[in-house]
């Protein structure tokens, strides 16, 4: 999905191995990643639409850009 359409309602599941030893497992890494994309993605939907400014737009899509090459470090599994 591009930063353009609609953010959904993803439901990321978190590494219950993890939560349970309270250790940040690559899955939950990508996990919590995969979260911060959603959230600048609805972010960026709900700014565009009440008429931000591009400075503003334009640091959303650069800490967006960053999210998403994050994603890459960390298997989905």
């Amino acid at each position: 999905m591009s930063a353009a359409e609609t953010p959904g309602d993803e439901v990321i599941e978190h590494d219950p191995v993890a939560e349970e030893n309270d250790l940040l497992t690559t899955l939950e890494a990508n996990a919590r990643v995969r979260e911060l994309v959603r959230d600048i993605r609805r972010e960026i939907a709900e700014l565009s639409a009440g008429g931000a400014g591009d400075l503003e737009l334009a640091q959303l899509y650069e800490k967006l850009a960053q999210a998403e090459a994050a994603l890459s470090r960390y298997p989905s599994g």
